[in-house]
């Protein structure tokens, strides 16, 4: 760090903090989220295809709020964007108790939706932010270390999810909704006091910069789609995000189809695979201070293409097995990718941190159309689809170690 932002660090040390803990918060929605909704579609008796459309809502959220997220984090700041996404997220969760009060698909998407576009804002403003809180040469390291505490938030949400499911099984199918609801609202209540926190704390002079009211956002676009090195990283970060998604969405299936596990079976390899993923970030942000991040990158990612690749092709509990590796070895993938993106953009980070979140929650398209086509005979092979994500990032990485500016 430099001896401005070891400055900030002690000047700031609550802005810090909460700045680090929102990984956890979203990180926590997210796996939420995923582990309630089998009951929500129960208890507002949606069909296989409003289930299918309401696990995708959250990501659309992404899809529709990331690049205007640009907007706010250029005009208004970093620290504006961070309570406006809070603020966002806590509607969404408020939203829904009319889901629950009136058994409306319609609500129960709106609030999904909404609360994906809080999430968006969120990380469109938190993620550039970690890595212009000190000097190129560490943002890539910085970013994972913030990043390390989101699949903390994750195991939570999982755990969360599941108390609150044991709950709701002690409760008639009737009054599901509601049992599931409750709690949602005081998270969300929890959420909204949070950002009245950060509106309240003073950040650091960088949180609070913004552009000239001549300089056009829809200008800033320009220069990065003919930056040939942040588009292939934005390229790298959707296959990075269609990796995660085909893994963890078709897990269960996997597991299922492949070993006849019970359903706590289940349960216990996609915890595994939470814990996986949360060491692997960890001990793989220790390795960055012992290896350039970029090497790093390279030999994650063709440790996930070959796990991914012996998964397809055994199966059982070899490729189980192979599975939760992969989380492992995807753990350092998006935020390195992310960091080295967008540490040399300079005046166009804020738009390049959009663009970057637009290309990650454009991969849950993927999964769409992939619940639509696979069948249980070709359950196993789908695993080849997040093999090839992490060959092509493998590239990638070679390609920015090549090319990328030394620091």
């Amino acid at each position: 760090m430099t001896g401005e932002n070891r400055a900030s660090s002690k000047t700031y040390p609550f802005a810090i903090a909460l700045t680090l803990s929102l990984f956890a918060i979203w990180g926590m929605a997210h796996r939420l989220y995923d582990t309630l909704l089998p009951d929500f579609a129960t208890a507002l008796s949606l069909n296989s295809y409003q289930q299918s459309l309401a696990g995708w809502a959250l990501s659309f959220g992404y899809y529709f709020m990331a690049l205007p997220a640009a907007l706010i984090s250029r005009n208004f700041g970093y620290k504006s964007g961070v309570v406006f996404g809070l603020g966002t997220f806590s509607v969404g969760m408020f939203l829904f108790y009319p889901a629950a009060e009136q058994h409306a698909f319609a609500w129960f998407l709106l609030a999904a939706v909404v609360i994906g576009s809080g999430l968006a804002i969120l990380e469109v403003s938190v993620d550039p932010l970690v890595v212009r809180m000190g000097s190129k040469k560490t943002a890539v390291r910085r970013l994972n270390i913030a990043q390390a505490l989101n699949p903390i938030g994750v195991v939570g949400g999982f755990f969360l999810g599941q108390h609150l499911l044991k709950i709701s099984a002690a409760n008639a199918v009737s009054d599901l909704a509601h049992t599931l609801v409750t709690p949602l609202f005081f998270i969300g209540a929890a959420v909204l006091l949070v950002a009245f926190l950060a509106d309240n704390t003073k950040f650091p002079p960088m949180a609070i910069e913004r552009v000239a009211k001549d300089d056009s956002t829809i200008r800033s676009f320009r220069p990065l789609f003919r930056n040939r090195l942040f588009m292939v990283g934005a390229g790298a970060q959707f296959l990075c995000a269609v990796a995660q998604v085909v893994m963890w969405g078709f897990t269960a299936r996997y597991v299922t189809t492949e070993t006849g596990m019970t359903d706590a079976a289940v349960k216990d390899v996609l915890l595994w695979s939470f814990f996986a993923f949360t060491f692997g970030r960890i001990a793989g942000t220790g390795l960055m201070y012992l290896f350039d991040s970029s090497r790093l990158l390279a030999i994650f990612s063709a440790g996930g293409a070959v796990a991914t690749i012996i998964a397809a092709t055994n199966g059982g509990l070899t490729g189980v097995g192979c599975l939760v590796a992969a989380s492992f070895f995807w753990s350092i993938l998006f935020p390195t990718i992310f960091a080295s993106s967008i540490r040399d953009l300079d005046g166009d980070t804020k738009t390049g941190a959009a663009i970057l979140m637009f290309a990650a929650g454009s991969g849950a398209a993927v999964l769409a159309l992939l619940n639509v086509i696979v069948t249980p005979a070709t359950t196993r092979f789908v695993m080849l689809v997040p093999a090839v994500c992490f060959a092509a990032i493998t590239v990638f990485a070679f390609h920015y170690r090549r090319v990328a500016p030394r620091l």
